[in-house]
């Protein structure tokens, strides 16, 4: 089944500025300095609909070089629920082109799927994932950065519409602004806290082994949301796993912020005490937390607005003050002055504050 279209598009815009805008949201987006997961859904529609796909996913990866999470924007619950908790005894091994086997640099970085061999339609790889979402066709993309491989990004077709080299060179394109996903970020984003996005789940662990005893449904659902490999929470025997505490990094009094698909995933860790003062159990909570930069990036692609422009308007709902804007952009003043006219104007705002309140909702 294909993705829906993307959010952004408009009917009104040519081609040409519409891939125009999709590469600047990618850039955009990317640029904020939040790894891919947060992003991942943004990334896997804007990188679709640039490519023609029918539909993407994304992997990111741990210092090992093994899935750490990932987010598809189409395969069934019970194909995402094999690869989240069965993914050493069925994806690994000789004959599977995995993401572990993608993710090695010792091949091209884009197109190592374009023309697989006979084994490949042989494996569990394709059979229970690829072909498990109605797909047959893969284009895939290692992305790169600070020395190792830290992404894969998988585009689909259905049969009968293969990929080529127009095609991988455009997702070869996007590489450098996936790879500034790693990068520091906005001199600015510590000044944009999250903020919640749903409620509050809560699970509660014994007080000697940790092992979770009960969990309630919001807390299955972020898990279930949070696609990490091996945390147990998909299919119809769902059980979190005895190290949960250990998976999520938190003990009592500390707490984890997690990249998941959408957002951050904070964990936090309280000892729950007897009337004598003993620990008799623990208490983690669980809440989705969203990156307001993400939502300034939205709303500056919603104003009609030149690529220009949108640059200096995501400045001011970033944080920055206006006088960043001209050695950020390498705008001279006089024409500062009369692009911030136009923004302005879009964006029903009276100065460079009122703009930066707008955007940051």
């Amino acid at each position: 089944m294909p993705a829906s279209p993307h959010p952004h598009a408009s009917p009104s815009q040519s081609p040409a500025s519409a891939q125009q805008r999709l590469w600047q949201e990618l850039d955009l987006l990317c640029r904020l300095g939040l790894g891919l997961a947060p992003i991942a859904p943004d990334v896997c529609a804007v990188l679709r609909a640039l490519v023609g796909a029918e539909a993407a996913a994304l992997f990111w990866l741990d210092e090992h070089g093994l899935p750490e999470g990932f987010f598809h924007e189409d395969s069934p619950a019970a194909a995402q629920d094999l690869f989240l908790n069965e993914f050493e005894r069925l994806f690994v091994g000789e004959g599977e082109t995995n993401v572990v086997a993608l993710a090695r640099a010792d091949g091209p970085a884009v197109g190592r799927l374009l023309t697989p061999d006979a084994q490949y339609f042989r494996s569990n790889t394709y059979n229970l994932l690829i072909r498990a979402g109605g797909h047959h066709h893969t284009l895939d993309l290692r992305v790169e950065a600070h020395g190792r491989t830290r992404a894969v990004l998988l585009l689909f077709r259905a049969q009968g519409r293969a990929f080529g080299a127009a095609e991988a060179a455009l997702l070869e394109r996007a590489s450098a602004s996936l790879q500034r996903a790693f990068g520091p970020g906005p001199i600015a984003a510590h000044t944009l806290p999250p903020r919640p996005d749903g409620g509050t789940g809560h699970i509660v662990l014994d007080a000697i082994g940790q092992r979770p005893v009960l969990a309630d449904a919001a807390a299955l659902a972020l898990l279930q949301g949070a696609r990490l490999r091996g945390l147990g929470v998909l299919g119809p025997h769902a059980a979190l796993p005895p190290d949960l505490a250990l998976r999520l990094g938190v003990r009592p009094g500390c707490s984890s912020h997690i990249p998941v698909p959408h957002g951050l995933l904070l964990a936090q860790a309280h000892e729950l005490l007897t009337p004598a003062g003993n620990t008799a159990q623990w208490l983690i909570t669980l809440q989705l937390q969203r990156p307001r930069q993400i939502d300034v990036v939205r709303r500056v692609l919603q104003l009609p607005l030149s690529p220009l422009q949108r640059e200096i308007a995501a400045l001011a709902g970033l944080g920055y003050a206006r006088a960043d804007a001209a050695p950020l952009t390498g705008v001279g003043d006089a024409a500062l002055k009369k692009h911030m006219r136009s923004i302005l104007e879009a964006a029903g705002a009276g100065d460079w504050h009122e703009l930066g309140m707008h955007l940051r909702g």
